[in-house]
Parts: C-alpha cells; structure tokens; sequence
C-alpha cells in the first residue's frame, strides 16, 4: 500500500542537523499510524520514543497496552473531523544544553509538514525539550529609585521623574508559541550561549529624549543566559565615558514575520495549537536507604490499576538520624497515570456530560471569583450560581479538594502560584490527615521521619496535595467531578521547575505545579501562564462556546492583542506582548462537551 505524501516527508526528515554541528537534534523519526480523512484539518501527536518503547506492551488488566491507548486517543481526535498523523520521534539528548535548537528542528518538521497540510495543532506525548524566553524592553516607568550618579554617588529619583529600565528578563520559562508559529523570525531570536546581554538603567533628568542622550543617573550591568530566545524590543547602547545611553524604540518585533508586523500590535501569532502531555516531573517514588520497603502506589497489575496501597509509616535506622528520602523514578506509576489520563481523555470526548455535571466552577484565594469568566461558554450559565460553586472566601485545602467533587466541565482556578504549587487559606494538619490519609511528605520526629502535613499548614497546594487527591479519588470511587478543562491564571502556573537546566536532567520539571495538576486530578488540558504577570487570555469562554478547541481558545489571544488600535490597550510597552506568557499542558484539540439533546 503506497504512504501518503505526509508520511513520505516524515521517512526522508531525520536525522535533521538544524546547525550541521554534527549533532543532529531530530535522531530519528517514524510514522506509526494515520488516521481521518486527508484534506481535514491536520492534527499531529509527536510520542516520545522511549516512552513508546518503553510500555508497548499489554498489561495483564486492563488487556491494553500504552500504545493502545494512544492509538485509541488519535482516533478519537480523528473522529472530530481532523485527519492525524502519529509519529514517534528521539531527540538530541546529553551535552551541549541546547534545547531551543531542539525546539526549532521540531518546528521546521512542523513547517514541512504545514506546507503540506494545513496543520491544526500538535500534540507532545511524553518528555520534550521547552522554548525559555528572555525580553529586553525599553520600558519607561515612574518610580522611586536610587541609581548610580556620574562620580557614583547615589542619585534619589522621585515617582515624577521618568526613567528607562532595559534589563533582560525572562518572561516565559516555557514558551510554546516558539512551535507554534510558523512564519516568524525565531531562528534569528536564538541564543545558545553561554552568552551574556547587556542590561542599563538611566534617568535623564525632567524628561526621556527620544533618542537617549547624557544621563542624570545610569547603572549598567550583564545578564548571563544559557539556551535562551531573546525578544528584543528597543535598542539601548551606553557610553560609560560619556555616561549617555543612546535609545531607538523602532528597532523591535524581531521574531515578528513581516505580515504580522502590519497588525496594530505587532507581535508573534501562532498558526497551530500546541500542547503537553508529560508524565515524567509527576511519576517519582521515595526511595533510599530507609525507604526502600514503600510501595509503589496504586500499581497492582494482578488486581487492576484501581488499587491504592496506603504508604506505612516510616522510621530511621535504630541508632541513627533520620535520612530523607531521595526520589526515583517510578515507571509503573508514570504508566498507570498516562493510562488514567487517557482513559478520562476518552471519556470526556465519547461520554456527553448530564445536565448536572455541565457546569461551570471557579476557585479563587485572594484574587477574585472567575466565574463571571467562564459564563460565556454557555448562554445557560448565565444565571448559573450553585453552592460550592464559586469558591473565593479564604478556601483551605480540605475546601480545594472539595470543589473538585464537584462536578463541572470547565473551571478556572485563581491564587498565587510558582512552578511548584499555589497558596490557599491556613489548613488543618490533622483534618487533613482525617480527609486525605498520610502524605508522601516527612518530618523530623526525633530520629525518626514520618509522614506529616504539618508543612502545609499554611495552604500550599503542590505535588504533595495534589498526589494525596488523586489516592483519595481512587480509594473512594466513584465519587468524583469528572474530566474537566482548566483555566489557571496563577503566576507561573506552567513554568516547569529548574527550567535553567537542560530538559534531560532529572530535577527539570521535577514535582512541576501544572502537570501536578493535570495527571492527579480529572483536568485533561490546562491553560496557564508561564511569568508572574496579572493577565488572562481573553474570549477564552466565548471561543469554547462557539464550538472551538482550548487551542483555539489560546490563539484567540494572540489575534485579540494584535488588533489593539495602541498599546495601551494591551498593557503597554512592558506588556503587549503579554500573550507569549501562556501554553497549554493536556490536550489542546479538546472542546467544551455538551449534554445529549
């Protein structure tokens, strides 16, 4: 039987050396299925190799393998219209770090391919490399400050007086818009480094010369970067002699393809969705010398993959301080996870919800109910307000675990967050013992360790909360909120941990908030920011009600803040290019599912 032109392209693409270094990011490549009709909308889901090698085998319950369930999962998107190539893919791995260079191999497949077939989205089954980007902004800003004067004596700046801050930050520590569009300038953006970029911070006296010139005050210094794309968006060159700091706002909008810099917000807009499905940060055990005897969770393949094993206490060796515990993978619990997700997957694509179950649900800590955000996707939600619903008054975890009994097909959660985990409300050590048993989390007891939620007293959902959930729903089945799609407008809600180190090393990603989330609660795609930053994607509701995908919904966005008639529309200088901040964990083909009529 003749492949298809697609396939065609995939057998001729690896290895692919994107830089001729002799390393070649794209090691190798293979078609392992199509599915659709050729000429729908294309859908690629990208299997890490090893993931796939690793479980393509059958479990003695239930008899399917993990290779199964992702056959099972591209026929499902398939069956919503969308003709899907699954293809397995290995990956540069090792020294030099260089990850973006990865990223951007991936992307001209994507590019080959587009050309082919109009691409939809992606989807990145398993652990690949992440897009870090760094901005340098010419930002004026007002505001009390001391900077460094001509003969280095501290000059005082009042909250009158406009200053220039040009300092590299990083504003996305994942950044999938990098894949995901594919006409921009992203090659030109890349720095592999070790490099570093130059930083400067000067007041020019009453007012900012358009063109810079002798400052007042000026502090200058370096920004080290490693495997990084630099947004740069004005020019700001010192003269330590002369202290001056000549400025040029136009020279901007780099990674910006020609016909999106016609927009009256010139920025970057993606032409496929792209989205995450990785296990590998969330799938650890404790291990070592004194806890060697812990079972692995919920893995007893004799008796089905719906038994939990409660961990035993555990104790130092007679005689000797307590030793904490040093974290191993864990292969049997990475695929039970992976099999759970895709199971829930399936069912929020094949099952329509019940008219009890279609709701909308909001959690909120010191940050305001989303709800009102969310009631566009259904014009039945429009007077919708239900007990337990609209959770914003002071939520401890017992109330966070509680929502997501609930049973809703969309939710929003809003608290302050970093890569680890968000803050709630003060919550009990004990009841939270009473309520999700004992934590895969210890504390010192004299010599010994045991297992404690003293160190969430003060609210912190993370890895360990929201692995205590996931034991919880599995011992008590079948009560639960069923798969539901999130918004998440936390602070850095995506960024995965350690995202300064290459993506092979085993601390990148390592207890990570988002994918904490996505495998050990019923979300089965998350929208999220990956900076701290105060925005959120907006007509995100209205686009799921139209009948589009969470991907669409994230590339609205970018369409949105590229209309804007000024900048101050869209947060200014400083933030409009604020949509780069958000990706996608989960599954970004995914609709909003609709009772049965």
């Amino acid at each position: 039987m003749a492949q298809s032109p697609l396939a065609d392209l995939v057998c001729t693409f690896a290895p692919f050396d994107l830089d001729g270094d002799g390393r070649a990011e794209v090691r190798a490549l293979e078609v392992v299925g199509e599915a659709g009709a050729p000429g729908q909308p294309l859908v690629v889901v990208l299997v890490e190799g090893q993931l796939w090698r690793r479980y393509a085998f059958e479990l003695s319950w239930p008899p399917r393998s993990l290779t199964d369930h992702l056959r099972r999962f591209r026929d499902d998107i398939a069956a919503d219209g969308k003709h899907v190539l699954m293809l397995v893919v290995d990956l540069h791995s090792g020294p030099p770090h260089q990850d973006g260079r990865t990223v951007l191999a991936l992307r001209r497949l994507f590019q080959r391919l587009h050309a082919l077939a109009p691409m939809q989205a992606a989807v990145l089954v398993g652990h690949f490399p992440d897009a870090m980007l760094v901005r340098t902004c010419n930002w004026r800003r007002n505001e009390v400050l001391t900077l460094p004067g001509k003969d280095g004596a501290p000059v005082a700046i009042d909250a009158a007086t406009t200053n220039v801050r040009a300092v590299p930050e990083i504003v996305a520590h994942r950044c999938d818009l990098v894949l995901a569009d594919l006409d921009g300038e992203w090659e030109r953006c890349y720095v592999p480094g070790p490099a570093t970029l130059v930083s400067a911070w000067a007041s020019f006296g009453a007012a900012v010369p358009d063109r810079g010139g002798p400052c007042v005050a000026l502090q200058l210094g370096e920004v080290p970067v490693t495997d990084v794309f630099h947004v740069r968006d004005g020019t700001a060159i010192a003269d330590a002699a002369a202290f001056s700091l000549q400025l040029d706002g136009k020279d901007r909008d780099h990674e910006v393809s020609a016909s999106d810099r016609q927009r009256g917000n010139p920025l970057a807009r993606p032409e496929i969705a792209v989205s995450r499905i990785d296990v590998r940060g969330v799938a650890w055990r404790p291990g070592g010398r004194d806890f060697d005897t812990v079972p692995e969770p919920g893995v007893n393949i004799t008796q089905g993959l719906r038994s939990i094993e409660r961990p035993a206490v555990i104790a130092g060796r007679a005689g000797a301080a307590a030793v904490a515990p040093t974290w191993q993978p864990g292969p049997e619990l990475q695929l039970r996870l992976l099999v759970d997700y895709f199971d829930r997957n399936h069912a929020f694509r094949t099952a329509p919800p019940t008219a009890a179950e279609h709701r909308p649900a909001s959690l909120a800590h010191e940050l305001g109910s989303g709800l009102a955000a969310l009631r566009a996707a259904d014009p039945a939600w429009a007077d919708f307000l239900a007990p337990g619903y609209d959770v914003h008054q002071g939520a401890d975890l017992l109330e966070v675990a509680g929502w997501l009994q609930r049973p809703a097909v969309l939710r929003t959660l809003r608290a302050h967050s970093d890569p680890w985990g968000a803050a709630f409300a003060a919550s009990d050590p004990d009841a939270l013992q009473r309520e999700l048993g004992l934590p895969w989390h210890w504390v010192k007891d004299g010599d010994r360790l045991v297992p404690s939620w003293r160190d969430h007293r003060s609210g912190r959902a993370d890895f360990v909360f929201w692995r205590a959930v996931w034991a919880q729903r599995n011992r008590n089945l079948p009560a639960a909120g069923g798969p539901f799609l999130l918004l998440h407008t936390g602070c850095e809600a995506l960024s995965p941990p350690r995202s300064d180190l290459p993506y092979d090393d085993s601390e990148y990603g390592k207890f990570g908030h988002a994918e904490s989330m996505l495998f050990f609660t019923e979300c089965v795609a998350m929208l999220g920011r990956a900076k701290v930053f105060y925005d959120e994607p907006r007509d995100f509701a209205a686009v799921l009600g139209n009948g589009g995908t969470i991907g669409d919904a994230w590339r609205r966005y970018f369409e949105l803040e590229s209309q804007a008639a000024n900048w101050d529309e869209v947060g200014g200088d400083i933030g409009r290019k604020r949509s780069y901040f958000w990706s996608i964990v989960g599954d970004c083909t995914l609709t909003l599912r609709r009772p049965a009529r």
